[in-house]
């Protein structure tokens, strides 16, 4: 009876070990997860990011030489093997994303191309879960559990809205979004950006940001959910953007169907906040200045075509012609 007892002490044991160490929630349009690996892949690459491109440090405790040791370990590796690497579009990166966040706590049939990578990520497990992981994981489950009802309330009407203005299909089957404590960065935007992966639509959500802006997180997320809808210039707005340059052979600004991106998934979401009652009264493109040089012309076309009042050919035709 002992033994017998003992035994379901360390399955369920097990088992709050796995629910702490990979948290999963749904909505009708969404499957969010938490996971413990996937957020030390990026902690230990951020921290690598640091070092390399801005002589600079996310890691701000003191620890004694034997902690210290193991987690430089850790972190050389990454500078040694991935901090080239773009976490969104790396062919070896997409993979082990799309692997890692399958696993649970205890790692099972590692592949044998991710063998020593995952062997690194063991070997700095013991000083993560201490020291990091409590802090990264709360940070992820606030962000999920202040957001969660505020995208189940509005997600269907985004999905229609978006539809409707892209004249493309929203992805038939519930996409994947991956939450962590840290995202992707670049020389001008550091650690907290999202990102996302195409067919089918992958995200990956930060936990740190500007989530004290109520709203905020779920634009970003509908943003990136948005993706697939927009840029392929052979849909109807990355193709449309690229018709009408062509004719009127001009050159389009950089990033062009994302400045595109930002100001439809930011005007559409905010109005479905205003009618669903939740106070938002800028965009992140209006908040941020991301593309803020093309603004005051995107607000000043785009908006008509929103609304039905003038073609979206129309629209770009004006929207270039002021830029050139």
């Amino acid at each position: 009876m002992k033994n017998l007892v003992f035994l379901i002490t360390i399955c369920l044991s097990y088992q709050i070990t796995q629910s702490q160490n990979r948290i999963q929630n749904s909505t009708e349009g969404f499957d969010f997860e938490i996971n413990y690996w996937f957020n030390m892949h990026h902690f230990l690459w951020m921290e690598s990011f640091m070092n390399v491109q801005k002589d600079s440090t996310i890691i701000r405790q003191n620890f004694s030489k034997d902690i210290q040791q193991s987690l430089n370990q850790g972190i050389e590796y990454y500078k040694n093997n991935f901090v080239d690497f773009n976490l969104r579009s790396n062919d070896y990166m997409k993979a082990f994303k799309h692997w890692i966040r399958t696993q649970d706590f205890e790692l099972k049939s590692v592949p044998p191309k991710f063998e020593e990578h995952i062997n690194v990520l063991k070997s700095v497990s013991n000083v993560y879960k201490e020291s990091f992981w409590p802090e990264h994981k709360a940070t992820c489950e606030n962000v999920l559990n202040d957001n969660i009802d505020l995208i189940r309330q509005t997600e269907e009407k985004f999905a229609i809205g978006i539809q409707k203005l892209t004249r493309h299909r929203w992805q038939g089957e519930k996409i994947k979004v991956d939450i962590t404590y840290y995202g992707t960065a670049t020389d001008w935007n550091l650690v907290h950006r999202p990102y996302t992966t195409l067919f089918p639509t992958y995200i990956v959500m930060t936990g740190i940001g500007e989530n004290d802006i109520k709203g905020n997180w779920v634009e970003l997320l509908f943003h990136e959910a948005a993706h697939h809808l927009i840029f392929d210039k052979y849909y109807y707005i990355g193709g449309t953007i690229k018709d009408v340059s062509e004719v009127m052979n001009v050159k389009l600004p950089r990033s062009f169907s994302h400045a595109y991106l930002f100001y439809l998934t930011g005007e559409l979401t905010k109005q479905i906040f205003i009618e669903e009652k939740v106070p938002y009264a800028n965009t992140y493109m209006e908040r941020t200045g991301v593309f803020g040089s093309h603004y005051a012309l995107l607000d000043k076309y785009l908006k008509p075509y929103m609304k039905g009042e003038i073609t979206l050919e129309n629209a770009t035709r004006k929207i270039l012609t002021e830029i050139n």
